[in-house]
């Protein structure tokens, strides 16, 4: 059985089958995780965009908002600027704390 695992080649020199098949499966393993970290990145820096787009586009949503809506418009900006504030604060200082380590 052990001499299945060990194979000559042509040098002859021994090679464990069964560890390279490991360290090949523990590469595709990292290679996985990388590219869920990345994208989940992507995710991130794509949320916090749209974040901020929406933040610059709210206020100018108001010069075509009804003179009567502009009381519950303006009652509910103060919650979504807090809100997207939070997400776009999050991202950066994640971004920061990230870069740290």
């Amino acid at each position: 059985m052990l001499e299945s695992m060990v194979a000559k080649n042509g040098n002859g020199v021994s090679i464990n089958k069964e560890a390279i098949g490991q360290t090949d499966f523990e590469m595709k393993e990292k290679m996985i995780k990388l590219e869920n970290e990345d994208k989940k990145q992507d995710a991130q820096r794509h949320i916090a965009w749209v974040a901020i787009s929406a933040m610059c586009v709210y206020p100018l949503l108001s010069l075509v908002i009804p003179d009567s809506k502009l009381d519950t418009w303006g009652s509910m900006s103060d919650m979504i600027f807090l809100s997207q504030a939070s997400i776009v604060g999050m991202f950066f200082g994640a971004q920061a704390y990230m870069s740290k380590k």
